[in-house]
């Protein structure tokens, strides 16, 4: 076996390599526990190549990557019971996300940070996980519209599948994100009343503004799905 240790001096991030049997191994930690309440200040630091997060106590619980540098990688596991929060790194965007605001990383999920260009994040699967052989995407469940309606204060969609529970007067809301080609979000409304649906931004939702939105009746599941930047279109469940 050959060992080979260094320190690259990049955010801090010391790099451990080991070469046996012709596999390299990289620096590992386990048992992370997310900083409880969340946020970039205080989020807990990401150290090593490969990070596994076994405490989330609460939904957004945060992490923090290391200073982004070209040709940094690094593996983040969340292996706890909530999605958390990972935020960059001083003013390092996550796909193009405001380094302030962060990302959300799905539990049982295993995900890559890279970079190519200081400052940049890049990554893929924060809202795909595992369950055995099976994928999971990103969910949300017990949603509270927003009461008394509205797009200004709306509740946001920021899961791939979010249950709406509570509608407690007809036309409460909640706002979808931006639209780009390829998003496919399902809401389910298991509220009492029909809840309005609005668009982020000018969306249109077949059609309709976004700012006017769309009414989703209690107890029907739609789907969302944009082919074109700016515009959804609904599939909607009998």
């Amino acid at each position: 076996m050959v060992a080979i240790t260094s320190t690259t001096g990049v955010a801090g991030l010391h790099q451990r390599e080991r070469l046996q049997v012709g596999l390299l191994q990289e620096s590992a930690l386990d048992n992370i526990t997310a900083l409880a309440g969340g946020g970039q200040a205080g989020a807990t630091l990401l150290t090593n190549e490969i990070n596994r997060v076994t405490t989330v106590a609460t939904a957004a619980d945060s992490v923090m990557l290391p200073v982004s540098f070209p040709g940094l990688s690094v593996a983040v596991i969340n292996a706890g019971a909530n999605a958390m929060q990972v935020y960059g790194n001083g003013t390092d965007t996550i796909n193009g996300v405001a380094a302030a605001t962060g990302v959300s990383q799905m539990p049982n999920s295993a995900t890559f940070y890279m970079c190519a260009t200081a400052g940049a994040w890049f990554t893929n699967g924060t809202g795909e996980g595992f369950s055995g052989s099976l994928m999971t995407v990103s969910y949300r469940e017990g949603v509270t519209a927003n009461a008394g309606g509205g797009r200004t204060n709306a509740v946001p969609i920021v899961a791939m599948i979010t249950r709406v529970t509570t509608v407690a007067t007809a036309g409460d809301s909640v706002v979808l994100p931006a639209a780009v080609p390829g998003l496919d979000l399902s809401i389910i409304n298991a509220g009492a009343n029909a809840a309005q649906v609005f668009g982020n931004g000018t969306d249109t939702i077949d059609g309709t503004a976004g700012a006017t939105g769309v009414s989703q009746a209690a107890g029907k599941t739609v789907q969302y799905l944009s082919t074109a930047a700016g515009a959804w279109h609904r599939l909607i469940s009998a």
